[in-house]
């Protein structure tokens, strides 16, 4: 159960929970794949909590649990850990609290200690960030040291936002900017942290000589103190104490501090330039961060990202992301914007090289998906085409965009029979665009026409045995005598042996059209088979029963029909 929100950052957002089983007070650290900006963080958090779980200080946070919840939508990581009271140094400072030397030396002894017991684990625990707002001071002065995956709020804070830039420098040690890390790297962001306390000023703000903080005309502490502190922020490793157990020891017994040499063994500009060179690098790695998240098969959550309008789609692309990367699914970008009638983003994407007969897991393509959702999806459909999208491309069902565009209008099927798609392309269940047509439930007949007189095979039989005459019988549909102007044979039988005529005599109300010329009327059962008997229906075919039409006739006007034509039983 969350109780309160403790803290927020590049790594995540820390809450104070409390386990519904055991009662106990916990922090709760959380990342969001929703919420992670860097590439970095999630490898990071997760370091953090294999780094937590082998410590065993009581001056660090008792690690609890790791754990992961997904939903369709996100995945979140937590970490649980005992919840240190007090409040962070940068807290109290902000509120006004002020500590003196003595204070600040105690806060010193503490950290050294646990310093101390981190560096000299095998291998050593490196803490990286050392700052105010790790520091956690209880009433009674204990200090607890958080955050051991703030490596990630590092890389995140120094480098990837640069305004506040200068507000970390002052807490990381130059060699860092090397992408080094050694020891007594966490001596100097203590030392750092110290300075902020006596000056309630971020170091960053102070001067510098040659990367070296000037800072004893801004504090009243004992110069033996200030000497100290000054070799713990020394700009070189090899000025700096050897360890925290010196540090420690130099503290404690109070020893005069010798003053390091004013030449720095790196020289400060090449210092400088090579920090230069780190931050563009990881600013480089930043740019290309999408390409990073495809890679590690993150680009179901980029794409429902991109689709919600979390993430922008020139900004993904920008940096790196893959324009053809897919989804759990298998669709790529383009299969969403299609699906959308998104024709700006269609354009963009296509102008970025995205295969625009890309399957997905289902084999559908992009120019699938623009029929299928929308009947004002013809621009899209045509921009397709127009780009090299195949119009007789076949799904994992052996539908066609053909197929699929039937049930939205007359306009997009001519455009796609205009440009080539196989009227009379079948199905893994051996049906044609024409078959579709006829049992769609939003029939078009003029779509029907269309196909007809565009050349589809008007006996064509699906693996069911049906042609579209027996179809447009079965469902009432007013193309039957179309389709026998146009060659419909009026004895096939469907696999289970019925003609047309049976069909007729079995089905209710039929609409028929006898021919282009003759226009539309409704007929009853009766009309439609003396039609078909006209056109040389055999009156005492059997089905697969023995049955002729007769066998079904009820009503007394079509058996007197089929007697007169010499129908039997």
């Amino acid at each position: 159960r969350i109780i309160d929100t403790l803290g927020q950052g590049g790594s995540g957002t820390t809450y104070q929970a409390e386990d519904l089983q055991t009662d106990q007070q916990v922090a709760l650290k959380a990342l969001s794949l929703h919420r992670m900006t860097d590439w970095k963080m999630m490898e990071l958090f997760e370091r953090e909590a294999r780094v937590l779980a082998q410590l065993n200080y009581p001056n660090i946070p008792q690690y609890l649990d790791y754990f992961q919840v997904d939903t369709p939508q996100n995945r979140s990581f937590y970490i649980s850990q005992q919840l240190a009271e007090g409040q962070s140094l940068a807290v109290l400072v902000q509120s006004g609290w002020r500590a003196n030397e003595s204070v600040v030396q105690q806060i010193a002894v503490q950290i050294l200690e646990i310093l101390v017991y981190l560096h000299e684990l095998e291998p050593p625990v490196i803490h990286r960030d050392l700052k105010p707002q790790n520091i956690i001071r209880s009433p009674d002065g204990q200090v607890f040291l958080v955050d051991f995956g703030a490596v990630q709020d590092t890389y995140h804070s120094t480098f990837m936002r640069g305004s506040t830039v200068v507000g970390t420098y002052g807490y990381m040690a130059p060699e860092q900017f090397r992408g080094q890390a050694v020891p007594t790297t966490d001596l100097y962001g203590l030392g750092a942290t110290l300075l902020f306390l006596l000056t309630h000023r971020s170091p960053a703000e102070l001067p510098t000589d040659r990367l070296k903080l000037d800072f004893r005309s801004r504090v009243q502490i004992s110069e033996k103190f200030a000497d100290w502190l000054e070799k713990m922020l020394e700009p070189d490793t090899e000025e700096r104490f050897s360890s925290a157990k010196e540090a420690l020891k130099a503290l404690r017994n109070k020893r005069e501090i010798r003053r390091a040499k004013s030449n720095l063994s790196l020289p400060w500009k090449g210092l400088v330039g090579v920090g230069i060179v780190v931050i563009a690098t990881i600013t480089l790695l930043n740019s290309y961060k999408y390409a990073v998240f495809d890679a590690l098969g993150l680009s179901n959550y980029v794409h429902a990202k991109i689709a919600s309008g979390d993430i922008d789609l020139r900004n993904y692309l920008s940096k790196g992301g893959d324009v053809n990367s897919k989804s759990a699914s298998g669709s790529t970008l383009l299969h969403w914007a299609a699906r959308e009638a998104e024709k700006d983003v269609v354009a963009l994407l296509i102008a970025k090289g995205v295969d625009v007969n890309a399957r997905d897991n289902q084999g559908t393509t992009p120019l699938h998906n623009a029929l299928i959702s929308r009947s004002d999806n013809q621009d899209v459909a045509q921009l397709l085409i127009d780009q090299g999208a195949d119009v007789n491309a076949k799904n994992n069902q052996g539908r066609t965009p053909l197929h699929w565009a039937i049930a939205y209008g007359r306009e997009v099927a001519k455009l796609l029979i205009d440009r080539g798609a196989d009227v009379n392309a079948k199905d893994n269940q051996g049906t044609t665009p024409l078959h579709n047509a006829l049992v769609n439930r939003a029939y078009n007949q003029d779509l029907a026409e269309l196909l007809i007189v565009k050349g589809a095979d008007v006996n064509a039989k699906d693996n069911e045995g049906n042609t579209p005459l027996q179809l447009a019988i079965e469902h009432g549909r007013g193309v039957a005598g179309l389709l026998i102007d146009k060659g419909a044979d009026v004895n096939a039988k469907d696999n289970q042996g019925r003609t047309p005529l049976h069909l007729t005599v079995l089905n209710s109300v039929v609409t028929v059209l006898h021919s282009v010329g003759w226009g539309q009327r409704r007929e009853g059962r009766l009309q439609l088979a003396k039609l078909l008997i006209a056109r040389g229906a055999d009156v005492n075919a059997q089905d697969n029963q023995g049955k002729t039409p007769l066998s079904y006739a009820r009503r007394s006007d079509l058996i007197e029909l089929l007697q007169s034509h010499g129908g039997t039983r």
